[in-house]
């Protein structure tokens, strides 16, 4: 019988006790990073968003970064606001 990492039932199942402080999540950090990617994904479709990725100049980027420290918004705000704006949403 194998034991699968995201298998949280048996993971313990063939481990040695080690010294020290107890582990807060049994996973390794690469397993952990997988599952909140993932959970993330499925909070943001469940919100109805899409991912979307796009390629820019550096003053660009940093003129959003100014316009969303003035507004009190993130990137992402004032990136999708503007769109909005544009596409008379």
């Amino acid at each position: 019988m194998s034991v699968q990492p995201e298998d949280r039932t048996t993971i313990d199942m063939f481990s040695t006790t080690r010294p020290g402080r107890t582990r807060s999540n049994p996973y390794d950090r690469t397993q952990q990073s997988r599952l909140n990617k993932r959970s993330q994904r499925l909070r943001d479709k469940h919100a109805g968003l899409h991912r979307l990725e796009v390629k820019l100049p550096a003053d660009v980027v940093a003129a959003l970064d100014e316009a969303g420290e003035e507004l009190g918004m993130s990137r992402a705000e004032v990136i999708t606001k503007a769109l909005e704006q544009w596409l008379h949403l």
